[in-house]
């Protein structure tokens, strides 16, 4: 015989209201999980790239390259999110520093792709600061985890990409290349900075000034610079870019101590007064000794400097001697008597004119044609809108929960959420 039992409700406890609302604060506040079903192929993302730590590198060629970051996801109509408590659709990791895993384990506890930037590699960590060559394969070991946290790893150019493919990084995710960029419509000749340049520097109106961009580190070729610089005491050479005097080599400090009159240390300058100095400047002579891609030489090219840069890899392969960019070989003691001569040659006209190839080759690298690249790395990746929101719906009445209201300040720009 079969009896007939009723359902016991369960009694209501103290806490179910409390719960309710933690919940609805954490599925209105926080991203969902979900994609947006109601999206069309054209809603824009959600960029995040958090500010965090990545402070420390804003003078440095990474925090150009996350400026540039920001440039082209504007561009491309998404938005950028710089605090990672606001809902975001993917995430921008580009520093080596110690959030960064956080980060990534952030957006991976949202189910959002992360894009790692590999714009570090051990070659070029070696001889930056006190220590950096010992520290080397530890700064390896640590990197090379970093870039495995991502969903795609986004490197600046092929040497760089070939670098971190190597066994020894352990990367298994698809690495692609992409420019970190430069904005040719910013970055353009403008003769009438000449004079500008030289009465700032306090010069003579005939001056010929030969420029250089970077940290004042042994990797950036400084120690060759402040030598060529004395052995051509006729020519101004200025140095923009600095460096903590806690993190300099004892080299590099004795280098800059006993520098010649004619070499000049300005410092750290607005991209303003760097876009007047590259289109002041009679030469632009770039001695680094390793580099994954070097924005400020794209800046210098797009300014239609003459530029002379030392034959590495990088420089070696991708623009030819004579090509974009003139080059001298080597290293050692005989290397800035070779910069000399070509120096030398280039400021009195005798080799060819490559500002204008210069230039072509920088537009295509300019900010509107990374724009598109990166569109084209995140339907790749598989990035995607999600819900923006969630109702929830209330069993009693029907009442329906709404979603926080977004809070619009009056003047807040609309294309970033702090």
């Amino acid at each position: 015989m079969l009896m007939k039992t009723r359902a016991v409700r369960r009694p209501r406890r103290p806490w179910d209201r409390a719960a309710r609302r933690l919940d609805r604060a954490v599925h209105t506040v926080l991203p969902g999980r979900h994609p947006r079903r109601d999206v069309g192929p054209r809603e824009p993302l959600r960029v995040l790239m958090p500010r965090g730590l990545a402070g420390l590198a804003q003078e440095s060629g990474i925090g150009a390259a996350i400026r540039h970051q920001e440039s082209a996801v504007r561009s491309l109509g998404h938005r950028v999110v710089t605090n990672p408590l606001r809902p975001f659709d993917v995430v921008h990791l580009n520093t080596p520093f110690p959030d960064t895993p956080l980060l990534a384990r952030w957006a991976r506890l949202w189910r959002r792709p992360v894009l790692v930037w590999a714009h570090s590699t051990e070659d070029d960590f070696r001889d930056s600061f006190p220590g950096s060559n010992r520290l080397a394969p530890v700064f390896r070991r640590w990197i090379a985890h970093l870039y495995r946290l991502g969903d795609a790893v986004v490197t600046p150019s092929e040497y760089s990409r070939e670098l971190v493919s190597a066994p020894k990084y352990g990367i298994s995710r698809r690495i692609h290349v992409l420019s970190n960029g430069v904005d040719t419509s910013f970055f353009r000749p403008d003769p009438g900075a000449r004079p500008r340049l030289r009465e700032s520097l306090g010069i003579d109106a005939d001056s010929t000034v030969v420029l250089s961009v970077g940290m004042q580190l042994v990797r950036k070729g400084i120690l060759d610079w402040v030598e060529v610089a004395r052995r051509m005491p006729e020519v101004t050479f200025v140095w923009y870019g600095r460096t903590d005097s806690r993190l300099l080599t004892a080299d590099v400090q004795r280098a800059l101590a006993t520098a010649p009159a004619n070499a000049l240390f300005p410092g750290y300058i607005s991209a303003e007064m760097l876009r007047e100095a590259y289109c002041g400047a009679d030469a632009f002579c770039f001695l680094t000794q390793e580099e994954t891609e070097g924005i400020v030489l794209w800046e210098a090219l797009a300014c239609e400097v003459p530029a002379l840069v030392r034959a590495i890899p990088l420089y070696r392969d991708r623009m030819p001697d004579g090509v974009l960019t003139h080059q001298v070989a080597g290293a050692g003691p005989g290397f800035a008597a070779d910069v000399v001569t070509r120096l030398s040659a280039l400021l009195a006209g005798d080799l060819e004119d490559l500002t204008a190839a210069g230039r072509l080759a920088a537009e295509d690298v300019d900010l509107d044609q990374v724009a598109q690249r990166l569109q084209e790395i995140y339907r790749l990746t598989g990035v995607q809108p999600h819900r923006r929101s969630r109702r929830l719906t209330a069993g009693a009445g029907g009442a329906t929960a709404r979603a926080l209201p977004r809070r619009d300040v009056e003047g807040a720009r609309p294309d970033a959420e702090r």
